[in-house]
């Protein structure tokens, strides 16, 4: 008797597992074809027009000719490729500076030493806010000057240059 009983049970469950493999199955094909035949779904991605903005670059004219041919410029750099974190002994330190970038970079030609970094403060930008406080702080503490220039119609080349000797 009771194995009537265990038949009786066994078989819709039999029956429920075999209809799951098999929709389990039917969903997997559907996703590959989606993934392999319906891109844009998956990769919605597109080329900007500008890398720069309008002002990022007509400083970095400005920027590159103040630094002569000795400099390479840089921009929109990460904050991690420039300052150095202990991620075992740090690593909330690390958090704090890994979605962070600098707008400008310069570099010096001969050792590929990093001499300065710089951001571009517009009328948007609190120079005062938490992150820029933040940022001052942690460029100071590495020995990594960071310079801020606010963003002007026209930029003086010898203004630029005056911050930079001021900086190395």
């Amino acid at each position: 008797m009771d194995s009537g009983i265990e038949k009786l049970f066994f078989k819709p469950i039999a029956a429920l597992a075999i209809i799951g493999i098999f929709l389990w199955f039917v969903i997997k094909i559907f996703a590959w074809f989606e993934r392999n035949f319906n891109k844009p779904s998956f990769f919605p991605y597109a080329k900007k027009t500008q890398f720069f903005s309008f002002e990022e670059r007509r400083f970095y004219d400005a920027l590159v000719e103040a630094v002569g041919p000795e400099f390479m410029v840089f921009s929109k750099c990460r904050v991690t490729d420039l300052l150095d974190v202990d991620m075992q002994k740090h690593f909330r330190a690390f958090n704090r500076i890994k979605l962070l970038q600098v707008d400008f970079v310069v570099v010096r030609k001969g050792n590929g030493e990093v001499a300065c970094t710089i951001e571009l403060d517009d009328e948007f930008s609190d120079r005062f806010d938490k992150e820029s406080l933040f940022m001052d702080e942690a460029f100071a503490a590495a020995g990594l000057p960071l310079i801020r220039f606010e963003v002007q119609p026209v930029y003086s080349i010898l203004e630029i240059q005056k911050a930079l000797v001021l900086s190395l």
